[in-house]
């Protein structure tokens, strides 16, 4: 995902179209946040087990976002809402 924005944006810098490669970068990542909104927890890398456990230290990720090892992506529950916010503004404008 990153090496797709990186390109739009290259692309933007050589051909001096910065104004069309940011919004274009902005609609991707909404995109991708849309298609894949939880990621796998960057401190347990998804196993839900905290990766340094002893006897001592044996439970769950303290990662306190960590559910069953995958987290929810920056941005995706703000992305979701405005989907829906414009999915019903658009039924409620043709209702009358």
């Amino acid at each position: 995902m990153i090496w797709v924005l990186g390109a739009v944006l290259a692309w933007g810098l050589a051909t001096r179209n910065l104004i069309l490669a940011v919004p274009a970068d902005l609609l991707i990542w909404a995109g991708w946040l849309l298609v894949n909104p939880f990621t796998s927890c960057g401190w347990c890398k998804g196993k839900g087990r905290h990766p340094f456990r002893t006897r001592r230290t044996y439970g769950k990720c303290w990662n306190p976002r960590c559910q069953r090892g995958t987290v929810q992506r920056f941005g995706s529950k703000t992305a979701h809402r405005a989907v829906r916010a414009l999915r019903d503004y658009i039924h409620n404008s043709r209702e009358g």
